[in-house]
């Protein structure tokens, strides 16, 4: 089974064992519905606890989820820096989108099949979304994830085609 992070737990919030999670997720407020089951995951075992969410709100770049197995900021102490996260279904997924983690590792190549590096990370910056690619023996290079740049993906082949422009290399 394949996961999906929503981000780590910073601290408690209040006193009724909210939880303040920094998030990594665009979809928090799908993710953390009421009634909606996560995983927090203990970073040095990886055992992952299932808890259930009572109510969820976002501010900047935090998540505050109540869940049902907790109730004092005493229970929140030991969970710092455990990872929040959920069981990966493409379902959610509408046409034409992807998981971030579906997008790291693909090779990039442009129109002519020349491979020009692999997708290293995914970035959000204000403006857009952003694959960072990496190349043998060059620099990183970024390409905004925008139609004017992005020709096709083909997660099944692990290939995304870019327009290469003057200067993007």
């Amino acid at each position: 089974m394949e996961y999906l992070s929503l981000g780590k737990i910073v601290d408690s919030f209040g006193i009724d064992g909210t939880i303040k999670i920094y998030s990594t997720t665009s979809f928090g407020s799908k993710r953390y519905k009421e009634g909606s089951k996560v995983f927090l995951v203990n970073p040095l075992n990886q055992e992952m606890k299932e808890c259930e969410v009572v109510k969820y709100r976002h501010s900047g770049f935090f998540d505050f989820v109540k869940f049902v197995e907790f109730n004092n900021p005493e229970e929140i102490k030991e969970l710092k820096g455990y990872e929040i996260q959920v069981i990966k279904d493409n379902k959610d997924l509408n046409k034409g989108e992807y998981f971030y983690s579906d997008l790291r590792g693909c090779r990039v190549v442009d129109d002519k099949d020349n491979e020009l590096g692999i997708v290293k990370e995914v970035e959000e910056f204000p403006a857009q979304i952003t694959l960072r690619v990496s190349r043998k023996g060059n620099r990183d290079f970024f390409v905004p994830f925008i139609k004017e740049f992005i020709k096709n993906v083909n997660i099944s082949d692990k290939t995304i085609v870019i327009n290469v422009i003057e200067g993007l290399l």
